[in-house]
């Protein structure tokens, strides 16, 4: 074959392989909050574990990448109505052995932040830990960066109904305190206890708002 026909030959192959490559990364999903279960099997493929608890269930998948070698273990976390609330992804020494998987401490003294792929979804911050939230948005010096910080906190913590019940009373004002739920509402790991809240409006619109809000959230 001649040198330019071999020119040819590579300059169209490089050409196909970058087409390929842009398709692939136009199509590549990556598991988001909110997808359903079947959703993360169409990107994942089925788990390699599964285990479950009140407040919802557990996947665990292993990729190994086969240019590297090297492993990874996936962990994602459905709530109760099978919708992704956890993602969480560490590479996998093959020569240490993976500890089990913690169980769900109660919420208050004991429990703690979401913090890595070993520590589990679904229950509340520790008391030091919502007391440092707390504080923080008690003592920001305007409404809208109280909610900014709740917004950023709720991306990774989860709560008991007291505990949004008392962030909701750091605002004065109903439609301020039924914004602060709707922000809160997605975490909250007992909402049979929902009096808590309930117990913080004044009006009874209020309180049927706030179950309304509860009820979408789960």
């Amino acid at each position: 074959m001649k040198r330019n026909n071999w020119m040819a030959l590579i300059a169209t192959t490089i050409l196909m392989f970058a087409v390929c490559l842009s398709a692939s990364a136009k199509t590549k999903k990556i598991v988001e909050r909110g997808m359903t279960k079947q959703e993360v099997i169409e990107i994942m493929g089925q788990p390699k574990l599964t285990s479950f608890d009140a407040y919802g269930d557990r996947w665990e998948f292993y990729k190994m990448n086969v240019l590297t070698g090297e492993s990874k273990r996936i962990v994602v976390g459905f709530d109760l109505n099978g919708k992704v609330v956890a993602y969480n992804m560490s590479y996998v020494d093959d020569n240490v052995k993976q500890p089990a998987p913690p169980s769900h401490p109660s919420c208050g003294a004991g429990a703690g932040v979401i913090v890595g792929p070993e520590v589990p979804i679904g229950y509340c911050l520790d008391d030091a830990s919502f007391s440092i939230l707390y504080n923080k948005v008690k003592n920001a010096s305007f409404d809208d960066n109280k909610f900014d910080l709740l917004q950023v906190a709720s991306l990774g913590c989860y709560y008991s109904c007291a505990q949004t019940a008392r962030i909701m009373r750091i605002f004065t004002f109903g439609d301020k305190q039924l914004k602060v739920l709707r922000m809160m509402a997605p975490h909250i790991v007992d909402p049979h206890n929902a009096t808590d809240i309930y117990n913080v409006l004044t009006f009874d619109s209020e309180k049927s708002k706030a179950g309304e809000i509860i009820r979408n959230s789960r």
